[in-house]
């Protein structure tokens, strides 16, 4: 990073940590500006054109506490094959520029030029049926297969499985509530490294920023700031997921939904946003149909289903059932080893628990 760069963003730095300057308020000002330069060549006059009071201008311009954390974003410019976009330069994305609450800062690592792309977001529950959790592997798939960039936000449940199919045709955006270096949900620590390499990983959180709960519905606006559509897999009425249907339709984005059984309370969810207007699909072509980007050409069939992979150790396991210690024998591991192993498919869905072992259900 040149001087006059460092400066830029120093200056921006800066302005967004003035107590009551938000999100909104720095979205205001750049919007009057020709070039983010504006600021620091013009520094107090526009701060005061803009309506910030003389203290706070006095502030911006001569309180060294505003550049804590400026080394950080510093050191992440220097690594290769990551940095941070500010808002209004080359490569931010413009559709994420023209919210209102735009993030000023953008952290990356992986393949910046994704986000030239044509982007559709699925999203959907952390704990979904079998059903919903292939579903949006081969829809991620068949979309990526087709040159579009999934987008997702890297949690358990339909966005890995999401960002999963896009791998295995093509490539994935996460946008994630934490910095762009901490792997949330650790589960996902491998996931998180096969997107630096193969597709990007967002963030508007400093490197080692650790996730909070309020992190979440900042980071969905990204995920449907960036996108023509978001797609919801399969939803409660109560989710993160409808939050981020509703943040797209404000912005202007195309809502899509997953139909699925009436008696299941995980799709609920997707039959309201139905019934609110959004359209229902059933497979990657309708999605692509909806937003008009082009028709879907894969290899095979759109519409036929195709499972994530199945883990080894889930083969060891019978449909009727497999006590441990029969796989335990099975697996060559011992059962201490074994039962983290066997809880952690349990919750991914492919076993279920029953008395002394358990049965595999996919």
């Amino acid at each position: 990073m040149d001087e006059r760069t460092q400066s830029l963003y120093r200056a921006w730095w800066r302005l967004a940590r003035l107590p009551g300057v938000g999100t909104v308020t720095l979205s205001e000002l750049r919007q009057n500006l020709q070039s983010p330069y504006d600021l620091p060549d013009q520094g107090v006059d526009l701060l005061a054109a803009a309506g910030l009071n003389p203290a706070a201008c006095e502030r911006w311009l001569h309180d060294a506490s505003l550049d804590q954390g400026f080394d950080v974003l510093l050191n992440w410019c220097l690594q290769p094959g990551q940095g941070v976009l500010l808002a209004g330069m080359d490569h931010y994305p413009e559709a994420l520029a023209a919210l209102s609450d735009a993030p000023t800062f953008l952290y990356w690592r992986g393949q910046l030029a994704l986000l030239d792309m044509p982007c559709v977001a699925i999203v959907g529950s952390r704990n979904p049926t079998p059903y919903a959790r292939d579903w949006a592997f081969q829809c991620g798939r068949d979309l990526a297969a087709a040159g579009v960039c999934v987008v997702s936000g890297l949690a358990l449940g339909i966005d890995g499985a999401a960002h999963e199919g896009a791998l295995s045709t093509g490539t994935t955006i996460a946008v994630l509530g934490c910095g762009a270096d901490v792997a949330y949900p650790k589960r996902h620590n491998n996931l998180m490294q096969r997107i630096a390499h193969q597709g990007l990983l967002l963030s508007e959180f400093a490197p080692g920023t650790q996730p909070l709960a309020a992190h979440f519905p900042a980071r969905n606006r990204i995920v449907s700031g960036l996108c023509q559509a978001v797609v919801v897999a399969e939803a409660a009425v109560k989710s993160g997921s409808l939050i981020t249907a509703r943040l797209a339709a404000s912005q202007g984005r195309d809502v899509m939904a997953l139909p699925g059984a009436v008696t299941n309370p995980l799709s609920h969810g997707c039959h309201q946003l139905i019934r609110d207007g959004a359209l229902l699909v059933q497979n990657a072509s309708e999605v692509l149909e909806g937003v008009g980007i082009f028709q879907l050409s894969v290899t095979h069939a759109p519409d036929s289903v195709v499972c994530m992979p199945v883990p080894e150790l889930v083969t060891l396991v019978d449909y009727q059932g497999t006590s441990v210690d029969v796989l335990a024998i099975r697996s060559g591991l011992a059962i201490a080893q074994l039962l983290p192993r066997l809880m952690e498919y349990e919750l991914d869905g492919w076993l279920q628990k029953q008395a002394g072992g358990y049965r595999r259900l996919r």
